[in-house]
C-alpha cells in the first residue's frame, strides 16, 4: 500500500525556535494519512502534527513547545476541518467483483440449468 499525506493545514509560525532562537522559518502542519492501493483508497481520521524550523532543520517536538508554541497551535487546531475516515474502492475492484459474479452466473447455468444454454 502506497502512503500519502493529505496537508489540512501549513503555516508558518513568529515564534522563537526552542533550539536556533530564530523567529522565522518554522512551520505547523496538520495532515491526514491516506492509504492506495489498487483495490481501496482508505483515509484515516487521525492527524498528525508536526512543527519543523526551516533554519536549523530541526522538527521541535512537543516537549520542546514553549507556551507561546502551545497558544499558536492551540489556535491553529482549532481552525482545519478534518476529514472524516473512509473508505473507497476503486473502478478495479468493482470490474473484478462483476466479473466474478458474471463468471459464477455462467457456471451456475452450465451445470444446474444446461437447458438454458441450449446444450
Amino acid at each position: 500500500m502506497k502512503t500519502e499525506y493529505i496537508i489540512l493545514k501549513e503555516t508558518t509560525l513568529n515564534n522563537n525556535c526552542p533550539e536556533c532562537y530564530s523567529t522565522d522559518g518554522m512551520i505547523l502542519s496538520f495532515k491526514q494519512q491516506r492509504l492506495k492501493s489498487k483495490f481501496l483508497v482508505k483515509t484515516k481520521s487521525n492527524i498528525v502534527e508536526s512543527i519543523n524550523c526551516n533554519k536549523c532543520e530541526n522538527q521541535i517536538f512537543p516537549g520542546q513547545w514553549t507556551t507561546d508554541i502551545e497558544r499558536v497551535y492551540d489556535y491553529h487546531k482549532k481552525t482545519i476541518t478534518r476529514q472524516s475516515g473512509s473508505l473507497h474502492f476503486t473502478k478495479l475492484f468493482y470490474i473484478l467483483i462483476l466479473l466474478a459474479i458474471a463468471i459464477a452466473a455462467f457456471l451456475y447455468t452450465y451445470l444446474y440449468r444446461p437447458d438454458l444454454l441450449g446444450i
